[in-house]
Protein backbone atom coordinates (compact mmCIF):
# COMPACT_ATOMS: atom_id res chain seq x y z
CA UNK A 1 0.00 0.00 0.00
CA UNK A 2 2.86 2.23 0.94
CA UNK A 3 4.22 1.79 -2.53
CA UNK A 4 0.46 2.52 -4.43
CA UNK A 5 0.40 5.96 -2.66
CA UNK A 6 3.58 7.08 -3.29
CA UNK A 7 2.71 5.99 -7.12
CA UNK A 8 0.24 8.24 -6.87
CA UNK A 9 1.68 11.43 -5.29
CA UNK A 10 4.61 10.52 -8.22
CA UNK A 11 1.58 10.91 -10.83
CA UNK A 12 -0.17 13.88 -9.26
CA UNK A 13 3.21 15.63 -9.10
CA UNK A 14 4.49 14.90 -12.79
CA UNK A 15 1.12 14.79 -14.55
CA UNK A 16 -1.23 17.65 -13.36
CA UNK A 17 -2.10 18.28 -17.05
CA UNK A 18 -3.10 14.60 -17.82
CA UNK A 19 -4.94 14.55 -14.64
CA UNK A 20 -6.77 18.51 -15.64
CA UNK A 21 -8.57 16.48 -18.57
CA UNK A 22 -10.28 13.96 -16.52
CA UNK A 23 -13.28 15.99 -17.17
CA UNK A 24 -13.16 16.51 -20.89
CA UNK A 25 -13.60 19.18 -23.39
CA UNK A 26 -15.87 22.11 -23.92
CA UNK A 27 -16.87 24.45 -26.17
CA UNK A 28 -17.17 28.07 -23.78
CA UNK A 29 -20.24 30.81 -24.39
CA UNK A 30 -17.84 32.19 -26.98
CA UNK A 31 -17.22 29.36 -28.97
CA UNK A 32 -13.89 28.95 -28.04
CA UNK A 33 -12.73 25.02 -27.58
CA UNK A 34 -11.64 24.54 -23.60
CA UNK A 35 -10.83 22.05 -21.19
CA UNK A 36 -13.30 20.87 -18.40
CA UNK A 37 -10.80 21.91 -14.94
CA UNK A 38 -10.72 23.85 -11.36
CA UNK A 39 -11.46 27.07 -11.80
CA UNK A 40 -8.06 27.79 -9.73
CA UNK A 41 -6.42 25.65 -11.94
CA UNK A 42 -7.56 27.70 -15.31
CA UNK A 43 -6.40 30.86 -13.44
CA UNK A 44 -3.54 29.56 -12.53
CA UNK A 45 -2.60 28.65 -16.09
CA UNK A 46 -3.84 31.28 -17.49
CA UNK A 47 -7.08 30.74 -18.36
CA UNK A 48 -10.68 32.05 -18.22
CA UNK A 49 -13.32 30.17 -16.90
CA UNK A 50 -16.72 30.45 -18.34
CA UNK A 51 -19.48 30.20 -15.54
CA UNK A 52 -22.20 28.50 -17.77
CA UNK A 53 -22.24 24.85 -16.15
CA UNK A 54 -21.03 23.69 -19.22
CA UNK A 55 -18.91 20.87 -17.40
CA UNK A 56 -20.00 17.55 -15.60
CA UNK A 57 -18.94 17.95 -11.61
CA UNK A 58 -19.69 19.81 -9.10
CA UNK A 59 -19.82 24.54 -9.74
CA UNK A 60 -16.13 24.38 -9.46
CA UNK A 61 -14.96 22.70 -12.92
CA UNK A 62 -15.74 25.20 -15.58
CA UNK A 63 -14.68 25.40 -18.90
CA UNK A 64 -11.78 27.08 -19.21
CA UNK A 65 -10.07 28.85 -22.69
CA UNK A 66 -7.24 30.65 -23.28
CA UNK A 67 -7.21 33.04 -25.74
CA UNK A 68 -5.83 33.80 -29.02
CA UNK A 69 -1.99 33.42 -30.84
CA UNK A 70 -0.09 33.53 -33.45
CA UNK A 71 1.61 30.43 -34.47
CA UNK A 72 5.41 30.13 -35.30
CA UNK A 73 4.84 31.30 -39.08
CA UNK A 74 2.74 34.14 -37.44
CA UNK A 75 -0.62 33.03 -38.14
CA UNK A 76 -3.08 34.06 -36.13
CA UNK A 77 -5.21 31.03 -34.45
CA UNK A 78 -6.58 29.69 -31.26
CA UNK A 79 -5.53 28.40 -27.89
CA UNK A 80 -7.01 25.05 -27.27
CA UNK A 81 -6.83 21.79 -26.42
CA UNK A 82 -4.97 19.67 -28.90
CA UNK A 83 -7.50 17.13 -29.02
CA UNK A 84 -10.31 20.17 -30.18
CA UNK A 85 -8.18 21.20 -32.98
CA UNK A 86 -9.11 20.29 -36.38
CA UNK A 87 -6.73 22.59 -37.96
CA UNK A 88 -2.71 22.52 -36.59
CA UNK A 89 -1.65 22.77 -33.63
CA UNK A 90 1.67 24.69 -33.10
CA UNK A 91 3.43 22.75 -29.94
CA UNK A 92 5.73 26.12 -29.71
CA UNK A 93 5.06 27.44 -26.42
CA UNK A 94 2.60 29.90 -27.74
CA UNK A 95 0.11 29.78 -25.44
CA UNK A 96 -0.74 29.89 -21.25
CA UNK A 97 -2.01 26.42 -20.08
CA UNK A 98 -0.42 23.06 -19.98
CA UNK A 99 1.69 21.47 -23.27
CA UNK A 100 -1.51 20.50 -24.60
CA UNK A 101 -3.27 23.41 -25.15
CA UNK A 102 -1.42 25.04 -28.52
CA UNK A 103 -1.91 27.06 -30.89
CA UNK A 104 -4.71 25.92 -33.50
CA UNK A 105 -4.39 27.37 -36.40
CA UNK A 106 -7.37 26.94 -39.62
CA UNK A 107 -9.69 26.24 -37.26
CA UNK A 108 -12.25 27.35 -35.12
CA UNK A 109 -14.08 31.08 -34.50
CA UNK A 110 -11.72 33.58 -36.12
CA UNK A 111 -9.85 35.44 -33.68
CA UNK A 112 -10.45 39.22 -32.73
CA UNK A 113 -9.29 42.21 -35.23
CA UNK A 114 -6.57 43.28 -33.80
CA UNK A 115 -5.01 44.88 -37.32
CA UNK A 116 -3.16 48.13 -37.54
CA UNK A 117 -4.43 52.06 -37.30
CA UNK A 118 -6.30 53.53 -34.79
CA UNK A 119 -10.07 52.48 -33.72
CA UNK A 120 -12.28 55.83 -33.54
CA UNK A 121 -11.77 58.32 -31.75
CA UNK A 122 -8.72 56.56 -30.36
CA UNK A 123 -4.81 57.18 -30.13
CA UNK A 124 -2.35 54.55 -31.02
CA UNK A 125 -2.06 54.02 -27.42
CA UNK A 126 -5.78 53.67 -26.01
CA UNK A 127 -6.41 51.41 -29.46
CA UNK A 128 -3.80 49.00 -28.09
CA UNK A 129 -5.46 48.56 -24.83
CA UNK A 130 -8.93 48.89 -26.16
CA UNK A 131 -8.14 45.65 -28.26
CA UNK A 132 -7.01 44.20 -25.67
CA UNK A 133 -9.91 45.06 -23.73
CA UNK A 134 -12.45 43.79 -26.64
CA UNK A 135 -10.32 40.55 -26.66
CA UNK A 136 -11.14 40.11 -23.10
CA UNK A 137 -14.86 40.71 -23.96
CA UNK A 138 -15.14 37.80 -26.05
CA UNK A 139 -13.34 35.58 -24.24
CA UNK A 140 -15.92 36.70 -21.31
CA UNK A 141 -18.99 36.06 -23.78
CA UNK A 142 -20.27 39.44 -23.18
CA UNK A 143 -20.88 40.37 -26.61
CA UNK A 144 -21.50 44.32 -28.10
CA UNK A 145 -23.19 45.49 -24.66
CA UNK A 146 -20.40 44.17 -22.32
CA UNK A 147 -17.80 45.84 -24.52
CA UNK A 148 -19.18 49.37 -24.28
CA UNK A 149 -19.83 49.10 -20.59
CA UNK A 150 -15.97 48.27 -21.04
CA UNK A 151 -14.91 51.10 -23.04
CA UNK A 152 -16.99 53.71 -21.33
CA UNK A 153 -15.36 52.70 -17.98
CA UNK A 154 -12.03 52.69 -19.27
CA UNK A 155 -12.43 56.07 -20.95
CA UNK A 156 -13.47 57.40 -17.76
CA UNK A 157 -11.31 56.03 -15.55
CA UNK A 158 -8.04 56.69 -17.06
CA UNK A 159 -8.35 57.33 -21.30
CA UNK A 160 -7.73 54.18 -21.58
CA UNK A 161 -3.98 54.23 -20.20
CA UNK A 162 -2.21 52.20 -18.22
CA UNK A 163 -1.93 54.53 -14.80
CA UNK A 164 0.81 54.33 -12.07
CA UNK A 165 -0.18 55.47 -8.71
CA UNK A 166 2.27 57.68 -6.11
CA UNK A 167 0.11 56.28 -3.48
CA UNK A 168 1.23 52.67 -4.56
CA UNK A 169 4.80 52.66 -5.05
CA UNK A 170 4.76 49.29 -6.45
CA UNK A 171 2.94 50.41 -9.68
CA UNK A 172 5.97 52.01 -10.64
CA UNK A 173 7.17 49.04 -11.44
CA UNK A 174 4.96 47.91 -14.19
CA UNK A 175 4.54 49.37 -17.38
CA UNK A 176 2.28 52.25 -17.69
CA UNK A 177 1.02 55.30 -19.41
CA UNK A 178 0.90 57.68 -17.42
CA UNK A 179 0.41 58.99 -13.77
CA UNK A 180 -3.07 59.42 -11.47
CA UNK A 181 -3.59 60.05 -8.03
CA UNK A 182 -7.20 58.89 -7.10
CA UNK A 183 -6.52 57.00 -3.61
CA UNK A 184 -4.91 54.62 -4.29
CA UNK A 185 -6.45 53.04 -7.93
CA UNK A 186 -4.14 51.88 -10.46
CA UNK A 187 -4.06 51.06 -14.18
CA UNK A 188 -7.06 50.90 -17.27
CA UNK A 189 -9.83 50.80 -14.72
CA UNK A 190 -8.63 52.15 -11.69
CA UNK A 191 -9.21 49.14 -9.52
CA UNK A 192 -7.62 49.18 -5.92
CA UNK A 193 -5.59 46.35 -5.13
CA UNK A 194 -7.49 45.71 -1.79
CA UNK A 195 -10.53 44.93 -3.60
CA UNK A 196 -9.76 43.70 -7.06
CA UNK A 197 -6.28 41.79 -6.59
CA UNK A 198 -2.71 41.86 -6.37
CA UNK A 199 -0.98 45.73 -7.57
CA UNK A 200 0.92 43.10 -10.94
CA UNK A 201 -3.15 42.50 -11.69
CA UNK A 202 -4.49 45.69 -11.81
CA UNK A 203 -1.83 47.12 -13.88
CA UNK A 204 -2.09 44.07 -16.94
CA UNK A 205 -4.54 45.34 -19.26
CA UNK A 206 -5.81 41.82 -20.05
CA UNK A 207 -5.91 40.69 -16.25
CA UNK A 208 -7.52 43.83 -15.13
CA UNK A 209 -9.96 43.57 -17.90
CA UNK A 210 -10.94 39.93 -16.52
CA UNK A 211 -11.47 41.36 -13.23
CA UNK A 212 -13.87 43.99 -14.81
CA UNK A 213 -15.81 41.65 -16.66
CA UNK A 214 -16.03 38.96 -13.64
CA UNK A 215 -17.40 41.79 -11.93
CA UNK A 216 -20.07 42.56 -14.36
CA UNK A 217 -21.23 39.13 -15.06
CA UNK A 218 -22.53 39.54 -11.50
CA UNK A 219 -24.40 42.34 -11.95
CA UNK A 220 -28.06 40.91 -12.07
CA UNK A 221 -29.59 41.97 -14.90
CA UNK A 222 -26.78 43.99 -16.26
CA UNK A 223 -27.52 43.07 -20.09
CA UNK A 224 -30.79 45.75 -19.91
CA UNK A 225 -29.25 48.74 -17.47
CA UNK A 226 -27.88 51.79 -19.36
CA UNK A 227 -25.04 51.47 -20.27
CA UNK A 228 -23.28 53.98 -17.84
CA UNK A 229 -25.34 52.68 -15.36
CA UNK A 230 -23.87 49.39 -15.81
CA UNK A 231 -20.57 50.48 -15.30
CA UNK A 232 -21.32 52.32 -12.17
CA UNK A 233 -22.97 49.07 -11.04
CA UNK A 234 -19.19 47.77 -11.28
CA UNK A 235 -16.89 50.65 -10.31
CA UNK A 236 -19.33 52.41 -7.65
CA UNK A 237 -18.24 55.28 -8.36
CA UNK A 238 -18.41 59.35 -6.66
CA UNK A 239 -19.31 60.47 -10.08
CA UNK A 240 -22.12 58.05 -11.22
CA UNK A 241 -23.12 60.28 -13.99
CA UNK A 242 -19.99 60.73 -15.64
CA UNK A 243 -19.91 57.47 -18.18
CA UNK A 244 -22.80 58.11 -20.25
CA UNK A 245 -20.82 60.51 -21.89
CA UNK A 246 -18.56 57.69 -23.56
CA UNK A 247 -21.22 55.96 -24.67
CA UNK A 248 -21.13 57.13 -28.91
CA UNK A 249 -17.41 56.71 -28.78
CA UNK A 250 -17.71 53.07 -27.11
CA UNK A 251 -20.39 52.33 -29.37
CA UNK A 252 -17.90 53.28 -32.58
CA UNK A 253 -15.01 51.47 -31.10
CA UNK A 254 -17.02 47.96 -29.96
CA UNK A 255 -18.54 48.46 -33.94
CA UNK A 256 -14.75 48.67 -35.25
CA UNK A 257 -13.52 46.47 -33.97
CA UNK A 258 -16.54 43.48 -35.06
CA UNK A 259 -17.39 42.71 -31.60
Amino acid sequence: MRFKSSSYLFLLAVLPSALAQGFGTCTATNGRAGECIKTSTCSGQGGVSDPANLCPGDDTIQCCTYGTCKNGAGVAGTCQPTSTCKGTPDPGNHCPGPQNIQCCTGDGPSPPSGGGGNLPGLDGTQSRHARTIIEVAREHGVGNRGCQVSIVTAMQESRIRVLSNPSVPESNNYPHDGVGSDHDSVGIFQQRPRFWGTVKDCMDPRTSAGKFFAALKRVNGWEGMDIGRAAQSVQRSAFPDAYSKHIPLAKNVCEAAGI
